[in-house]
């Protein structure tokens, strides 16, 4: 079984030797964190190497961090109640496979019938979990599937500067290692294992456990921006154990210097990762501000609108006059369709007065700084490429994000788009977008957000 392996850090420098054969992953000059040795451990949840169980609610943690000198107990909760409570710490010992305390013997006097009855309902919970996880997910577009079935590339996320991470998502690349859970394991509490990123397609990756070599049996998909997916060395400081995926078990008697070996030199995650995740996605648009907008009934004039809700840095606007708010459509804050209040009579664009003669309570002028406007762009380095593919806006229903692909790469950073599965075969439907366009997004956008994604067609 696995006896822990040596934790990462960026402070200190050092190599380990192993008796593996595997050959050790190169130094690469990056900005993200390079694993180094420094002497911490991980472990398998044994109680032995690092690891306690807490003999009253059965939680599995760090041994050091668990109460009393003798480690039994998580907190000093379960220590009372165990004190208390010895008929159900007994029966939780039990099922754990350990003999009865000299406190719990009082349980031998309660009926058979109450331990079959504590020991069913231990099975019944079992199952359900078992039941849980083979649950078959709800059919829908998988943007995996789809890329590997058409061997498609992705436009990468660093494209698209409007979106979450475009501006700071550094060297993410394939080989970076990250920690992610073991779905691989029969164990009933939830375990981690490294995996390098095979392949990428914008948020989304293409996974595979440390230790499968050129095996893809469990690859699998994840979003990077996803809260599952963390830098190596997380599980060392959250006291989380990892685990090697059982298929491959067997392969090594020293996973520690395996992953040594492997580890060292290699690429992860900033640790402030998930944090630049979450700053990325606060949006300075709120709720009740008032903008002009175009009028979807009349494209040729704008019209008062009010913000509803803001995701993904997407708005929800409501016009105006519209009592039961369901007269509204979705936009992008940085779209050009939007405009602070003021803006049409600026330049003499046409404008329908609002029915409403006064403001509403609550409600407040967008600032004008808010908006953006169309900048120059620079296609120097990583670029848009004609047959990338990426999540856009469909002009003629702007509630709906769809799987698109760029048709054709124009000057001054305008492309030609397509809707997948709902193009005119002389191409007659394509339609133009800025590469700053905020009605564009990398793979996998609509996922982190929650959005549902329209997929093509047929």
């Amino acid at each position: 079984m696995f006896d822990g392996y040596d934790s990462c850090s960026e402070d200190t420098s050092s190599s380990s030797s192993s008796d593996e054969s595997e050959e050790e992953v190169a130094p690469l000059p990056s900005s993200l964190p390079i694993i180094k040795n420094n002497g911490q451990v991980y472990t398998y949840p044994d109680g032995k190497s690092g690891m306690a169980t807490c003999e009253m609610c059965g939680m599995v943690g760090v041994r050091d961090a668990f109460y009393s000198k003798t480690k039994r107990f998580c907190s000093v909760s379960c220590s009372r109640s165990y004190s208390s409570n010895s008929k159900k710490a007994s029966i939780l010992a039990r099922l754990q496979g350990k003999p009865p305390t000299k406190k719990a013997k009082v349980l031998q006097k309660q009926p058979l019938v109450a331990k079959l009855a504590a020991y069913a309902q231990y099975q019944a919970t079992l199952q359900n979990q078992a039941k849980t996880k083979a649950a078959v997910p709800v059919e829908g577009f998988s943007w995996g599937n789809y890329i590997n079935s058409n061997s498609f590339t992705a436009a990468p996320v660093t494209c698209f500067k409007h979106a979450p991470m475009g501006t700071c998502w550094g060297d993410i690349s394939e080989g970076v290692r990250v920690e992610v859970p073991n779905t691989d394991c029969s164990l009933p509490t939830k375990v981690f294992w490294i995996a390098g990123i095979v392949k990428l397609a914008g948020y989304n990756a293409l996974l595979r456990y440390e230790g499968f070599e050129n095996d893809s049996s469990l690859d699998f998909w994840c979003n990077v921006c996803g809260s599952d997916i963390h830098p190596v060395g997380w599980c060392a400081t959250s006291g989380k154990p990892l685990v090697p995926p059982r298929t491959i078990q067997h392969k090594y008697t020293n996973w520690k210097a395996f992953l040594v070996k492997r580890l060292t030199g290699a690429k992860t995650l900033p640790p402030d990762f998930s944090q630049k995740v979450s700053e990325s996605m606060q949006y300075p648009f709120k709720t009740s501000m008032r903008v002009e907008v175009v009028d979807k009934t009349h494209l040729c004039r704008t019209r008062v609108a009010v913000v509803e809700s803001v995701i993904g840095g997407r708005l929800r606007l409501v016009y105006e006059e519209s009592e039961d708010k369901t007269d509204d459509f979705w936009c992008h804050m940085y779209s050009p369709l939007i405009h602070h209040i003021g803006w049409s009579r600026s330049i003499g664009h046409r404008f329908k007065r609002s029915d409403i003669t006064k403001k509403q309570d609550g409600h407040f002028d967008a600032p004008p700084h808010l908006f953006m406007k169309v900048k120059e762009v620079d296609a120097a380095g990583e670029w848009f490429k004609e047959g990338m593919k990426l999540e856009a806006i469909d002009p003629l229903n702007l509630s709906a994000i769809c799987v698109a692909t760029i048709r054709k790469v124009l000057a001054d950073g305008y492309l030609m788009i397509g809707i997948d599965g709902s193009e005119a075969a002389d191409g007659s439907d394509w339609f133009c977008y800025h590469a700053t366009s905020p009605s564009i997004f990398p793979v996998g956008f609509c996922e982190i957000n929650m959005i549902e994604l329209t997929p093509p067609r047929g």
